[in-house]
Formats: C-alpha cells, sequence, structure tokens
C-alpha cells in the first residue's frame, strides 16, 4: 500500500463533508466486504461526516471480528492494508478497531479519488 502524504490525508477526510465522496467510498467499501460474503448498510446519516462513518465503520468492524474473524482478515488483504501495520495497531493502540476502521477509510479513499484523477485523466 502506498502511504499518502498528510496534506493528502486530511484533503481526503475534508472530502467527506457535504459531497458524494463518502458515498462512493461507501459503495467501494461494500464491494470488497461483499467480496468476503459480508453485507453492510449504512443510511445517510452515517455518511455525514468522516468521523461518524469511521464510528460506524468501527461498529461493524467489531461485530464481524466476534462473528467471523476470518472475513476480517480477507477484508484486510483485499484492501491493501499491510499485515503488520494491522497486528501493530492491535499491538500499540488503545482503540484498534477504531484505528482500524481509520485506516480501512483512508485506503478506500486512495482508490476512489485515484480512480477518479486517472479517470479524468489527470495522471
Amino acid at each position: 500500500m502506498k502511504d499518502i502524504t498528510t496534506g493528502k490525508q486530511s484533503e481526503l477526510i475534508q472530502s467527506f463533508e457535504g459531497s458524494e465522496f463518502a458515498e462512493s467510498v461507501f459503495l467501494q467499501l461494500h464491494k470488497e466486504f461483499a467480496k468476503v460474503g459480508i453485507l453492510i448498510e449504512f443510511n445517510a446519516e452515517d455518511l455525514v461526516s468522516f468521523s461518524v462513518f469511521k464510528k460506524r465503520l468501527a461498529e461493524e468492524i467489531e461485530v464481524i471480528m466476534r462473528a467471523s474473524p476470518n472475513s476480517i482478515n480477507q477484508l484486510l488483504y483485499l484492501s491493501d492494508l499491510p499485515e503488520e501495520t494491522v497486528h501493530a495497531v492491535f499491538k500499540n493502540e488503545i482503540e484498534p478497531i477504531e484505528t482500524l476502521a481509520e485506516m480501512l477509510l483512508i485506503r478506500i479513499s486512495q482508490k476512489i479519488y485515484y480512480r477518479e484523477k486517472y479517470r479524468l485523466g489527470l495522471i
């Protein structure tokens, strides 16, 4: 996974505010979850901001981790989150599931961002 600069990361997070970006991220997230056999549903209120989206995603991840830990491992692999980084999160973070949700949202956001730039011929 390519690291994204802090400036780009905050730009992605700001993109969640009042735009269709959050919906695009959710649709991609929905596809990735579906690839491992997990169906997720969020409502419009869950997508109003990055922090609300992250909190809702963390809740989903926590439920899935309890019910099917292998599915989460597959999802993280498909989402291109480095295994060693995920292990470090669970070892070092106070709230690892929220951190994992943030990492997943940022990674999916990167995919949407670069896909759009490519579509527009900007990269």
